[in-house]
């Protein structure tokens, strides 16, 4: 069975459908993209008519959107070989789940879904995986990291993950992550490993100091609730640390963290406080979860936004 995977590249739960396919596939074949970026790869694939070389289609931790859904909805053979594993309830609340080959799932028995708990649990179920203690582990830190349960379970080994993915990129964390899974009774990280995910920590506590001291205040109302939102320009590896340690000391009483990303085109959103930010991200033509979502910086309606606080950062360093 020849096999093609579409997955976000972007964090570590994306990469996991990837370490999970390899496993369970002799042919197999991926393509990684960026949040907003499925459509396109896809189309390119359906354009130039490779698509149908696969005898199956997977898409984990995206969304397909329209009026793509429609085309492949509309093509009996294509249709009934791809399959669309998602988690992101902004995805529901489009609509995008009304077709057969769509499956969202926020949450099951086992808590809050991911893009490689949800894959793992379809290749269990259809026998193409043989499960183990290491694959066990590495879908669970990797379900826990992406859905914020890691501080749930005081389990800080789906967090280390992230900052070896962070730190060494995604081509060299599927080395990585294969190698731990090989051993199949357990995980274990190499002491060069360790050293990176100290040195990590080690940076992230100097730069979140400079970070936060130029954070910007920007109220928005929607649908009749106020949201304060406290922007940051930062790099995206930092992404899931600054709010937590905004929660420590939320000096300025803001609802969320907009981290507007100096290293990608796009704006990630953490909430402080018990507010969904996937409402402000989809104000701005994004997704995402309640406790985290996202949307492009160039949004016309956020462009209005970025031109303001650009405006401000200058103005604040003259």
């Amino acid at each position: 069975m020849k096999v093609l995977l579409f997955t976000h590249e972007q964090d570590i739960d994306g990469m996991g459908s990837v370490i999970l396919g390899q496993r369970a596939f002799k042919d197999f074949h991926y393509v990684t993209c960026k949040t907003f970026e499925i459509n396109a790869k896809v189309q390119t694939f359906i354009d130039n008519l490779s698509i149908y070389d696969y005898d199956f289609i997977f898409v984990t931790d995206l969304c397909i959107k329209e009026p793509l859904l429609s085309y492949i909805n509309q093509d009996s053979h294509l249709k009934n070989k791809l399959l669309v594993l998602d988690h992101h309830k902004t995805e529901i609340e489009e609509g995008n789940d009304k077709y057969d080959f769509v499956h969202i799932t926020v949450s099951n028995a086992k808590g809050k879904a991911s893009g490689t708990s949800l894959f793992y649990d379809y290749l269990l179920q259809h026998n193409l995986i043989k499960p183990t203690k290491a694959l066990d582990d590495f879908v669970e830190w990797t379900r826990q990291y992406d859905t914020w349960e890691w501080k749930k379970y005081n389990n800080e080994n789906g967090r280390r993950l992230h900052i070896l993915f962070e730190t060494l990129g995604y081509h060299k964390y599927i080395e990585l992550a294969t190698r731990m899974v090989s051993n199949d009774d357990k995980i274990v990280f190499s002491p060069s490993e360790e050293a990176i995910i100290n040195d990590f920590n080690v940076k992230l506590s100097s730069d979140i100091k400079t970070i936060l001291q130029d954070m910007m205040l920007y109220e928005l109302k929607i649908d009749n609730n106020n949201y304060r939102i406290g922007y940051v320009f930062c790099p995206y590896k930092y992404r899931n640390d600054i709010n937590e340690v905004i929660m420590q000391d939320n000096i300025h009483d803001i609802d969320m963290v907009g981290m507007i990303m100096t290293d990608t085109k796009t704006v990630s959103y953490r909430n402080v406080k018990d507010v969904d930010v996937s409402k402000v991200a989809v104000y701005f033509g994004g997704k995402g979860h309640k406790n985290a979502a996202t949307n492009l910086q160039d949004n016309v309606a956020f462009k209005d936004v970025l031109d303001s606080l650009n405006n401000k950062k200058l103005l604040k360093r003259k």
